[in-house]
């Protein structure tokens, strides 16, 4: 394939350039040997897809098909002339009023509702009584255990759809967190067939279990652990307790986490931990030394961190989230902290870090997270390179730039890819096609 006359990015800015794509990859014009079709992209756009090194592809997707409580009434989601099965919503700051927690206590299905970060939910009596709970608030693994209960269908049907989104703006490759409620056939399956490059990051506490490898073009690599919840539920592990409060937030590290490192060693395996709070960091990072580690693994959110850790944190891949800053603003006065959000010293200081969305915590769209990454400081080539290149290494695969011997994932725009959503995405080659 030839892709003519495009306005390519080169890290710096866009240069009119011939593309030559061979065998999935950027090839040199004087090793090109192939009698392939030409794309003309005169007056086109042409960038590398973006990587999202932290979401939760299966989740976009369910928010999609289910209810979106930032926007629905709540009596709405309850109607009965709601004909679904169950009911899934997400997206409350604060709960429901008791009313209709009550009136969701008494219909006869399955309910769920879920906080906006995804740590905190609450079911009613129903699917209480099914999966043998003793109360209808609950957190973080609590929260998985109740995904098993919907089946594997709607979670594949729910890939389709968040693959779908993802592509819509210029992801080509997400670092995905998909195995909660799923099972690793079904998933397998949906990784062999997809689309999209997947980097997917199994979420078990017995890694041992599962096939790692390759799945098509994506691949089984990265095992998830949560160090602890979220700052909006409160359940961030600090190490001052939250104001007003005697609550320092929840550590969540499963209890054979020596053997998960262990395992992880011995067989190439990347750990993907989530550490929002400056104690959960703080913690994870002194078990990680304690092992003496050897791969680089990975952590993700850091949002505070002691001025003592800061240092330590070159040893490993960052996945960040500038929009989050943002997002979090109002929910500062409740903490105490040295450092917060720290991702453009991070980057100053020479550290591994790439930028995600954390979909669907917050909205899929590279824009989002580009436009506050630039409110924060960072240029627009730097944040190009941290949403795209830098991504792509943390998951030891070869793409995230226009050059040669890097996979073809690219998207061609009409105008300002900045401001535009692409009019065609390719991924090692071929243009992605509505399923």
């Amino acid at each position: 394939m030839i892709v003519k006359n495009g306005l390519v990015w080169n890290g710096r800015s866009f240069e009119k350039k011939d593309l030559f794509i061979q065998n999935g990859q950027f090839v040199n014009a004087n090793n090109y040997t192939e009698a392939g079709p030409v794309v003309d992209a005169t007056g086109l756009f042409v960038l590398p897809g973006f990587v999202d090194s932290h979401a939760h592809i299966i989740g976009t997707g369910m928010k999609i098909l289910t209810h979106d409580m930032s926007k629905e009434k709540i009596e709405d989601i309850l109607s009965p002339n709601v004909k679904e099965n169950f009911i899934i919503a997400r997206g409350w700051e604060e709960l429901p009023e008791n009313y209709y927690l009550q009136l969701a206590n008494i219909i006869q299905k399955p309910i769920i509702l879920v906080r906006k970060c995804g740590h905190v939910a609450w079911i009613n009596n129903y699917l209480k009584s099914k999966l043998n709970y003793k109360e209808n608030l609950i957190y973080e693994s609590a929260i998985d255990q109740v995904w098993k209960y919907f089946g594997d269908e709607f979670y594949e049907n729910a890939f389709r759809i968040g693959q779908k989104e993802f592509l819509k703006y210029g992801v080509t490759q997400v670092h995905s967190d998909d195995f909660h409620g799923i099972s690793f056939e079904s998933l397998k399956k949906l990784l062999e067939k997809s689309q999209i490059r997947v980097f997917e990051k199994l979420c078990t506490n017995e890694p041992w279990k599962y096939k790692f490898g390759e799945f098509g073009i994506s691949k089984v690599k990265g095992i998830k652990i949560y160090a602890d919840g979220s700052l909006g539920a409160r359940t961030a592990y600090m190490f001052e307790p939250y104001v007003d409060t005697n609550d320092f937030g929840l550590f969540t590290v499963p209890e054979n986490i020596d053997e998960i490192i262990n395992y992880a060693e011995k067989n190439n395996l990347q750990l993907n931990i989530h550490a929002i709070g400056d104690k959960a960091l703080h913690k994870i990072i002194t078990i990680l030394e304690k092992h003496d580690v050897k791969q680089k693994h990975r952590l993700i959110h850091l949002q505070f961190v002691k001025m003592d850790d800061f240092g330590k944190l070159k040893k490993f891949y960052l996945s960040v989230q500038p929009h989050f800053y943002y997002e979090d603003l109002d929910m500062l006065i409740y903490v105490r902290y040295e450092l917060a959000y720290p991702f453009l010293k991070m980057y100053q200081s020479g550290y591994d870090i790439a930028f995600s969305t954390d979909s669907p915590v917050s909205p899929v769209d590279p824009r989002y997270v580009l436009e506050s990454a630039l409110k924060m400081g960072f240029s627009k080539a730097d944040a190009i390179k941290l949403y795209t290149e830098n991504g792509a290494r943390m998951a030891d695969i070869k793409a995230g730039k226009i050059e040669e011997g890097y996979l073809a994932d690219f998207c061609l725009y009409e105008d300002d890819p900045f401001t535009n959503l692409p009019i065609s995405v390719f991924i090692g080659g071929k243009e992605t096609k509505e399923e």
